[in-house]
């Protein structure tokens, strides 16, 4: 799990200011009509515009959610605005006969859908600002006016009717915000209970709850209409509920409602509606619960809730234990359990100091302790965090003793099912225990340690599973990850235990039973965790925990200083940002802290062959693991003084955990292969230049590796796996990696060989023709391993040469060129003879392909070819690809040709020294635009083609391959596939103006201005490219632009069309000559592209277009040409999309042309007055009433004609007279 490049919060930083700046401008003028001159008062605007509040909160509030402190210096303007401009609302809808809601305006649904309440907006902004920072925050900046009070209760009743929920959530929670007045509720009220405005007794009836024992009688009208009206949401399922549990809590607790009795009636309500036998929706019980834990929360520094507590304890505890099916099967509900008995247990202990003294108090907290306990496995993720919590606040106000109890509990918990591991003793073996439990526990002692509760001679035991949790990890039979709570956890609590303990404390803590593995002997407590640290930083899948135990690291680091080896330095090696790519903190980061201290090194080395190394289920991250753990490797191979025995010494280890794997284990077998071949790569870098070939040491190393490689390779060839080509890959990997120990291997058996041009095997790959050459004449006779290699290769590759994976192909072909170098003469040749035949003969059946891996080998044998006996072997390797072109039609076939030219270009020359031969076929691929029922399939060889043309361009950017190539990468970089458009584009950037491409580059391909770069394409090319005669006339380069243009401006997205026809009006606009040219070229299409309508369509489309912009001038075009080009066209056609736009055209040329071209233009709309079919007809006359409704040549009286019948309908007869009257003869 990778985070982006640029991190959202970045983004949202460097933008925050351009938000806030367009928020406050935009919302006055939302809220207020603009002032007249002289005006002294803001008027509030009655309706707004749905969408307008919409760009408001999701373009300028929405992004603020990753950052929301960022609103925290204009939360007060903004809502003092806002809540001002909804009181004045509500008092202009006081004062006139405006309606706040238009929710009963089923007359005009779609005004319904577009304006919207003033009142509803900014309810909408105020809950948008409440979910981004939270309702205790935005809050407190509501107004707090008591004279508001009224009238908001009243807007809220009424808004019981609206569909929106936003207006009854601000409502409420405003209302809880007014509730602090200081005021007794009776002197602020209108009426009360008796003097109410309705004196219907029913309606009265209605106002009192049910179970709820008050004296309404007594009570301020102002309680009278909120409690109803509260306790009727309160069990609401949306977050109407908070608001009404928050505005039932206020109410409840205010010393005059204490007075009259409403708290002890509320408590008492709550109580009764737990133990109902009516069966309720869950919504019910949350709302109860979140309401008594609300109650008891609030008075934490009163006794008002002290004689409700055994009472209340009972009563939750009750219904938890008995598991009422409405309360426990609800996770939210459970959470509310929890946070009523944390509440009680809290108030509890607060004036109970002596629990040994009281057997009631102390029986109740050691239940509620021991259901907490079995809280912290419970199965949603909320309800083990509320426990976990909750068991921290208890025992950070028990005393020492009892505290030291519930964290030996916790980690007594921690070691439930843990078992040692057979394979490595000193290791646990966590796959019997429970992850949820694993994660609460976890929490939990994270929780204990953020508030010191457990004292400094428990932190062995806590630290220990705090190490033991940071590398916790269980996968589910899917394959899915069940560990990363865990590991966030441990992260928490490093970081808190960091922060809470001191330095002396933490370096007390003995280390004996943690020095394990990479640890030295007499490492102290700090630097062990700042080391497994650093590994979860380096190593784990998971972004957030990789982020966190780098900030974990960091305060570790600063709170306790010089007490890691070179922490400062770890620090900024580290970094929060740098840890955000997985592949570069595998890499780069592990590498960088390897340098600073081998510790470090060691233990990330070690923790590369375990889960979070080699048996990662990402394929891409167990090659960057490989690429680690040979770059590791090497690195501390430098550090020591018997460089070779550490080189060994990792190629054992892989090799050890290979042979303990079981058949089905292929991931961790495929990473471990990769991570061979990387200690392989590193050996040339290690060795050096000085190499003593007759050393010992270095012959052993040699010889051992050799023996593992040969092992590896008889061991693929003879089994079979479950993902055979995840092996493949990886062997042909290694078999790549293994050429530097060949190379030594055949230096150290006498070879007249010079040392010191050993390179690895991918450098060795990426070698010119000439280096390859030179080494494959250099080796002398292959005996002993290199011979028994080479075998066994072939033998493999001659199966995996047939693959078709993807990711197979190129490390099939690479394995093949490092066989075909360490062959014998004869060998090589028979070899590469071998796969030209098969390149060259198409298969007989269907199901046997050979386009894989034996065109992209052929291609990289090139490179020796020189060394073949057989001179005419480069044009045997040509002529196969050349027949296999031209004799097999198939797409992939082609797509694969074109694949090995260009990869091997840069490697071996093929393309590069053989243009010749291969640019007809490059060519042919630009051209390609097969569709079959997949659809465009030739885009395919389309994209592979551009990408064959800009590996020759990037060598040679003129002469003949520009010349060839360049009209068909013109009119590819203009057509309406965005994969091909933007492939070409980059290859049209190595023929433009050195000072152009970059600027080019970064304009968007489907923007505006990239088409209009397009259009004047000439004046921005390198001069030997613009000097050609392709572009002295402005038609042999427009045509083919066109062609690939006219399909992004007519059947492109709909923001293509836009773009290309904005660029074409625009680029016809500013010049006249430039409009003839444009409308010449498009004509000339419309004759070349007679039978294809890929083109013709859509040139059709783009003159049509033209025409109703009115850019195209009568001088210069030749009208009647163009309407027997159209006529053609039309001719004998089913296509009612082509019959349209030339009917569309016809119209153009008679409002715009002249001549003989106006007058056949009006009789063959004539013409196809009478076509059999209505949709046609319909078109042609839609056409006519545009001709003869401008009014053109003094017709305009004839447009009557064409109304009041329906010529879809018509009868021939009615036509053929419409005809005659319109003069449209000759039809």
């Amino acid at each position: 799990m990778d985070a982006p490049a640029e991190d959202s919060d970045i983004k949202l930083q460097k933008v925050s200011a351009d938000l806030i700046s367009e928020f406050d401008t935009r919302l006055p003028l939302f809220l207020f009509r603009r002032q007249r001159s002289g005006a002294t008062s803001q008027k509030v605007r009655k309706q707004v515009t749905a969408r307008e509040a919409d760009r408001l909160i999701a373009g300028c509030l929405d992004p603020f959610q990753e950052l929301p402190q960022l609103l925290d210096p204009h939360l007060s303007k903004w809502i003092s605005l806002l809540s001002s401009a909804f009181i004045s609302s509500l008092a202009l809808a006081a004062t006139s006969s405006h309606s706040l809601s238009n929710d009963n305006d089923a007359t005009n649904p779609e005004k319904e859908a577009l304006v919207i309440p003033l009142t509803r907006a900014i309810s909408k902004m105020i809950y948008t600002l409440c979910k981004i920072r939270g309702e205790k925050v935005v809050v407190r900046f509501l107004g707090n006016e008591v004279s508001w009070l009224e009238p908001l209760l009243s807007f809220t009743e009424k808004s019981q009717n609206t569909k929106t929920w936003e207006e009854r959530y601000v409502g409420l929670l405003w209302l809880s915000h007014l509730l602090f007045a200081p005021f007794d509720l009776s002197t602020i009220s209108s009426n009360d209970y008796d003097e109410a405005e309705d004196e219907d007794d029913n309606n009265k009836e209605n106002t009192v709850v049910e179970g709820l024992d008050l004296q309404w009688e007594k009570l301020p009208g102002i309680t009278v209409r909120v409690l109803p009206l509260a306790i009727q949401y309160l069990a609401s399922p949306g977050k109407e509920r908070d608001a009404a549990k928050a505005l039932l809590v206020r109410l409840a607790l205010r010393r005059d409602m204490q007075e009259l009795g409403v708290l002890d009636a509320m408590v008492r309500w709550a109580l009764k509606a737990l133990r109902q036998k009516e069966e309720k929706t869950p919504y019910h019980y949350i709302g109860v619960l979140s309401f008594l834990a609300g109650v008891l929360t609030s008075s934490a520094d009163t006794s008002d809730m002290d004689p409700y507590l055994v009472m209340v304890f009972h009563a939750v505890h009750g219904a938890a234990e008995n598991a009422q099916e409405s309360v426990m099967t609800s996770a939210l509900a459970r959470k509310a359990v929890i946070k009523v008995i944390r509440a009680v247990a809290v108030l509890f202990l607060r004036g109970h100091k002596d629990l040994y003294e009281d057997v009631v108090g102390l029986g109740l907290v050691e239940t509620t302790i021991g259901f907490l306990l079995d809280c912290l496995e419970d199965n949603d993720t909320p309800v083990r965090f509320a426990a976990s919590k909750a068991l921290s606040i208890i025992a950070l106000r028990l005393d020492q003793y009892m505290a030291s109890q519930v964290v030996e509990a916790v980690l007594e918990g921690l070691n439930k099912n843990v078992l040692k591991d057979r394979k490595t003793p000193g290791k646990k073996d966590l796959s019997a225990v429970n992850p949820l439990e694993w994660h609460g526990l976890m929490l939990t002692l994270s929780h204990l340690l953020y508030r010191r509760s457990p004292p400094a001679d428990q932190l062995t035991d806590i630290v220990q599973a705090l190490i033991t949790g940071l590398s916790f990890e269980r996968r589910a039979l899917s394959g899915g990850s069940s560990g990363t709570n865990v590991r966030d956890a441990a992260c928490f609590g490093i970081w808190a235990m960091a922060r809470r303990y001191t330095t002396k404390e933490l370096l007390a803590v003995p280390t004996e039973s943690m020095t394990t593995g990479a640890h030295a002997p007499g490492s102290s407590v700090l630097q062990i965790t700042a080391t497994e640290l650093v590994v979860a930083a380096c190593l784990d899948p998971a972004g957030n925990i990789r982020r966190g135990s780098s900030a974990a690291l960091q305060e570790l680091i600063g709170r306790h200083p010089d007490t890691i080896t070179e922490g400062i330095w770890v620090v900024q090696t580290v970094d929060y940002h740098a840890v955000a790519l997985r592949a570069r903190a595998l890499q780069d980061v592990a590498l960088g802290v390897t340098k600073l201290s081998p510790r470090y090194g060691e233990a990330v080395l070690e923790a590369l062959l375990g889960w979070r190394g080699v048996g990662d289920v990402d394929a891409a991250s167990r090659r960057a693991v490989g690429a680690s753990f040979g770059a590791l490797t090497a690195e501390l191979a430098l550090t020591t003084t018997d460089y070779l025995e550490r080189l060994q010494q990792s190629v054992c280890l892989a090799r050890d955990v290979l042979k303990s794997l079981q058949a089905r284990q292929v991931e961790e077998r495929h990473g471990l292969l990769i991570s061979i071949a990387g200690v392989f790569d590193g050996f040339p870098r290690v060795v050096g230049k000085h190499a003593d070939y007759k050393n010992e040491s270095l012959v052993g190393f040699v010889n051992y590796s050799a023996d593992v490689v040969l092992e590896i390779l008889a061991d693929c060839n003879s089994k079979s796996y479950r993902r055979p080509e995840l092996v493949a890959e990886a062997a042909s990997r290694l078999i790549v990696s293994a050429a530097p120990i060949l190379q030594a291997a055949m230096s150290t058996l006498g070879v007249q060989r010079s040392p010191t041009t050993i390179l690895s095997g991918p450098e060795l790959i990426e070698e010119n023709a000439g280096e390859i050459t030179q080494l494959v004449k250099a080796l002398g006779e292959r005996e002993g391993s290199v011979k028994e290699f080479v075998k066994l290769t072939r033998t493999y590759l001659a199966k995996w040469l047939l693959t078709q994976e993807p990711d197979l192909i190129t490390p099939a072909a690479d394995a093949a060129l490092t066989m075909l170098i360490f062959s014998d003469d004869r060998e090589r040749e028979e070899i590469v003879k071998e796969w030209a035949g098969i390149v060259r003969h198409r298969p007989t059946s269907s199901r046997v392909a050979t386009w894989g891996g034996h065109f992209s080998a052929l291609a990289m044998s090139y490179s020796i070819a020189s060394t073949l006996q057989t001179s005419q072997i480069k044009e045997l390797i040509c002529d196969a690809f050349v027949e296999r072109w031209n004799t097999d039609p198939y797409t992939d076939v082609h797509v694969a040709v074109l694949q090995s030219l260009t990869r091997s270009n840069s490697k071996s020359g093929l393309l590069r020294d053989n243009t010749d031969i291969f640019l007809p076929l490059i060519a042919e691929g630009l051209d390609d635009y097969t569709t079959t029922a997949q659809g465009d399939v030739g885009s395919m060889v389309r994209f592979q083609a551009i990408r064959a043309a800009k590996a020759l361009w990037t060598e040679s950017p003129f002469g003949p391959l520009v010349e060839g190539l360049i009209l068909r990468i013109l009119r590819l970089a203009a057509e309406k596939l965005d994969r091909v458009r933007a492939e070409a584009q980059v290859a049209l950037s190595l023929i433009l103006k050195p000072d152009l491409r970059a600027p080019f580059l970064q304009t968007t391909f489907s923007s505006t201005r990239y088409f209009t770069f397009l259009l004047s394409l000439p004046s921005k090319l390198l001069e030997s490219v613009s000097s050609t005669p392709i572009f002295a006339n402005p038609q042999e380069w427009l045509c083919p632009l066109l062609a690939g243009y006219v399909s992004s401006a007519d059947t492109g997205n709909e923001e293509l069309v836009i773009a290309t026809r904005s660029a074409l009006l625009s680029h016809c606009l500013s010049s006249p000559v430039v409009t003839l040219d444009i409308v010449t070229a498009l004509i000339s299409n419309l004759r070349t592209h007679q039978k294809n309508d890929r083109v013709l369509v859509p040139t059709l489309e783009v003159l049509r277009f033209l025409f109703d912009m009115s850019v195209v001038s009568p001088e210069g075009v030749d009208w009647k040409k163009l309407c027997l080009l159209v006529q053609k066209a039309a001719y004998k056609t089913g296509n009612v999309r082509k019959l349209e736009a030339c009917i569309g055209v016809y119209g153009g040329v008679v409002l715009q042309g002249e001549g003989e071209g106006k007058e056949e233009a009006k009789k063959r709309l004539g013409a196809l007055m009478v076509h059999p079919w209505p949709r046609v007809r319909s078109a042609v006359v839609d056409q006519l009433w545009r001709v003869y409704s401008s009014g053109s040549d003094g017709e305009a009286g004839k447009g009557e004609m064409l109304l009041g019948t329906d010529w879809g309908a018509a009868n021939k007869g009615s036509v053929q007279g419409l005809i005659k009257e319109l003069g449209l003869t000759g039809a």
